[in-house]
């Protein structure tokens, strides 16, 4: 069975994350999320083909798969010998801008917020 390894990306975010929900929830909401998130991470060493492909959903030339757990996607690659954790990216984050340089919004929405 493969090990798991976590990019220095991930485990940033999760500090951010977890430093998030104890501000604005009690530990036992911040110990629930991360079980989740966890628990599906785990499930990729019992099954390596529970991702959904980035390049076959959105056309990305690159080999992340994706999966989704506690409001999170969660990007990863497989490898010879390891399952590689990219990064998380809560579902109000926009994962494509972040991650490929791909823009999916508007220009219309981008002028209205000025962004």
């Amino acid at each position: 069975m493969k090990k798991i390894k976590y990019s220095q990306d991930y485990r940033d975010k999760i500090r951010i994350i977890k430093k998030d929900l104890d501000t604005r929830f009690d530990k036992d909401v911040r110990l629930a999320v991360f079980k989740k998130i966890n628990d599906r991470i785990q499930s990729i060493k019992e099954n390596e083909e529970i991702g959904i492909s980035v390049r076959e959903m959105f056309g990305v030339d690159t080999d992340y798969q994706v999966i989704y757990a506690a409001k999170n996607y969660i990007f990863f690659r497989i490898e010879l010998d390891e399952i590689f954790i990219v990064n998380i990216y809560n579902e109000r984050e926009d994962f494509m801008w972040k991650l490929f340089g791909i823009g999916t919004t508007s220009q219309e929405t981008e002028d209205y917020w000025k962004e």
